[in-house]
């Protein structure tokens, strides 16, 4: 996974990737190299060994909910787009808004980025380092070499352009946020619902401030 995670990262550099590519590259194809190493053909099976559960899956809900929207508040006081942000909030458009945003977040990077990152990378580098806590540091680490070719490239990054600025957006941003999100990881007992949805709400607020062009 890690050879997979560094040839995934090249092309990244060489091709932006949409949201939809995602599924592929970020669910669909780790799937398959699980499948093929430990030659099982089972979707529930391989989807377990991502913490995609049915017993745990309220485990660790609340305080996901609690850590997004305390996230999502400082965004608000940190971000270049928290005026905007708290506009909309306080209007009308908020009511169908931010849900939209909160689910298309579920569907697409919640999702896909927790389901590698999370289920995949950390897991196996849990059970390769024997240890939970080096896995978190380190997949942090990841989570944040894998938004170094968007902070670069990306024309709506400040940092597009700039490989400081770049270096700086992309794990002084990712890091972070890793290290929460693994963390959580770790203390619902691998519950990847808890991520996916504390990823969801942390990425909400940009998203609606970014549909509110739209709808």
């Amino acid at each position: 996974m890690l050879l997979y995670f560094a040839l995934y990262l090249a092309y990244l550099f060489a091709y932006r990737e949409g949201e939809l590519l995602h599924w592929v590259s970020l669910v669909v194809l780790p799937l398959g190299v699980i499948g093929l190493v430990r030659q099982e053909t089972s979707l529930p099976e391989l989807s377990a060994s991502a913490g995609l559960t049915h017993g745990n899956w309220k485990t660790g809900l609340v305080w996901a909910v609690l850590i997004g929207l305390l996230l999502s508040a400082l965004q608000m006081v940190v971000s270049r787009q928290g005026r905007e942000i708290a506009g909309l909030l306080l209007s009308a458009r908020a009511l169908y808004l931010f849900p939209l945003s909160f689910g298309v977040m579920l569907l697409t990077a919640g999702f896909t980025e927790e389901f590698f990152f999370r289920g995949v990378l950390q897991s196996r580098l849990a059970a390769l380092f024997r240890s939970n806590w080096l896995a978190v540091v380190a997949t942090s680490m990841l989570f944040g070499f894998y938004h170094l070719p968007y902070a670069y490239l990306h024309p709506r990054w400040p940092s597009h352009g700039n490989w400081p600025a770049a270096l700086a957006a992309a794990f002084g941003q990712a890091v972070p946020l890793g290290l929460i999100l693994g963390t959580l990881f770790v203390r619902t007992r691998s519950n990847l619902f808890a991520c996916i949805v504390l990823h969801a709400l942390i990425n909400s607020l940009p998203a609606m401030a970014s549909l509110a062009g739209h709808y």
